[in-house]
């Protein structure tokens, strides 16, 4: 029998992680020689491309990677000069572009103005601009679709895996600055209806936010993107939408509205080996290597590196992997503790479908990804209707990576949907 690793940690607990007392001050995490930008776009090389080596940035600039398309971009968090610009492949082939950054200059050096000459008077135009690179990764696109109008607005106030409490602290510490980015939200997008999805212990502090309070159970995952959303489009008209912001987003566009100047560090949980976490606050594209050694942790042969949590976290195979805007947490999982998982086919144990909370009938789903079927998982199996939580791979008894296998799925149908149309 052929056994491996399996992405987990050796006793996850199923329900979302709290902070009863007040924690500690994030560490703060500085890169030592360089940082690494990565823009969700696959790198051509034309003549538009505007980003050089040897190109000198600023703090705070915003970094355009096409001339004739706005939208890969990144803010820089350092100053410094450009080292490369190159290909860079992320999780399941997708075809990225990495901008690596060689830091020159000192913290308190001057920062690019360009935002802060327009920053006044920003509607949604500039938001689309200029924030959408900011910690938390904030969306305004999805208000830019008339065919489907956003009604709501949900900060999230929890978490989207397990061990992590970066958005619990933001609330427990920085309500202010959370009201400050909902003033701000209602004001550029004109959308009233805000709600903030909190645990039921963050509801007296959520209070003073000046928004809707939503609550949600802490057993996972119920406080969930996927989850929330269809709790609160049942209550709104056919084909308009929810946005989606987290805590951390809300403050990073309060406070660019507020200041002028972009925020540029990223707030992340880091899980050690031994379980226990660490708050830290890092620049936007600063490498796993940094980070693993100012919480002092080493990373042995059979070591796992996860961004991400227990549940739905993708292993790295460099630590030089950059967090990026959207990076809640960094886990380091000794290779004694991995659980395994082995080649045993399903059994039918019905382990998964009792768990899975969308009633995708996840053993028939299993069955058509094991024999490559992707098109039919999605047409009679609901393969896309699957939220990515993991709970199945979590319960199943065969230690099948249900997971992974979904991903996977949705990747080749995805693509062959795209060649399609691309040939039509």
């Amino acid at each position: 029998m052929i056994k491996r690793s399996f992405i987990g940690i050796t006793a996850p607990r199923l329900t979302y992680e709290v902070i009863e007392e007040a924690p500690a001050e994030p560490m703060t995490v500085r890169p030592a020689k360089r940082i690494t930008l990565l823009m969700d776009a696959p790198m051509e090389k034309t003549s538009g491309v505007l980003l050089k080596s040897g190109d000198a940035v600023q703090k705070g600039q915003r970094l355009q990677l096409f001339e004739n398309n706005p939208v890969p971009c990144a803010i820089s968090p350092v100053a410094g000069k450009i080292e490369s610009v190159e290909p860079f492949l992320g999780i399941m082939e997708r075809q990225m572009t990495a901008v690596v950054i060689a830091l020159e200059g000192s913290e308190d050096q001057s920062r690019d103005t360009e935002f802060k000459n327009v920053f006044k008077s920003a509607g949604l135009s500039e938001a689309d601009r200029f924030l959408r690179e900011l910690p938390g990764r904030p969306d305004f696109s999805v208000f830019t679709r008339p065919d489907r109008p956003v009604k709501t607005i949900a900060v999230m106030g929890t978490e989207q895996d397990l061990t992590a409490v970066t958005q619990q602290y933001l609330i427990g510490t920085n309500i202010a600055g959370v009201k400050t980015g909902i003033d701000v939200l209602r004001k550029i997008t004109g959308i009233q209806n805000i709600q903030l999805v909190v645990y039921p212990h963050m509801v007296q502090v959520a209070g003073s936010s000046g928004a809707g309070i939503k609550t949600v159970d802490l057993q996972y995952p119920a406080g969930s993107t996927d989850m929330i959303r269809m709790a609160l489009k049942a209550k709104q008209e056919e084909n308009t939408e929810v946005a989606f912001f987290t805590a951390e987003a809300a403050v990073a566009v309060g406070a660019a509205l507020q200041t002028g100047e972009l925020p540029v560090d990223k707030l992340l949980t880091v899980v050690r080996k031994d379980g226990t976490r660490q708050l830290i606050k890092a620049p936007v594209g600063t490498h796993v290597s940094d980070i693993l050694e100012a919480v002092r942790q080493s990373v042995e042969a059979g070591d796992r590196v996860v961004l991400g949590g227990p549940m739905t976290g993708h292993a790295v195979f460099s630590l030089e992997q950059p967090i990026t805007t959207d990076t809640d947490i960094l886990m380091i999982q000794d290779h004694a503790d991995l659980p395994e998982f082995s080649d045993i086919p399903c059994t039918n144990c019905g382990s998964c479908v009792r768990v899975c909370p969308v009633n995708i009938p996840v053993n028939e789903l299993v069955r058509y990804l094991d024999a490559g079927e992707y098109e039919q998982a999605a047409e009679n199996a609901s393969l896309f209707a699957c939220i990515d939580c993991g709970l199945c791979a979590y319960v199943c008894e065969s230690r099948i990576p249900i997971l992974q296998f979904i991903a996977l799925a949705k990747h080749a149908v995805q693509r062959l949907k795209a060649a399609e149309e691309e040939n039509a």
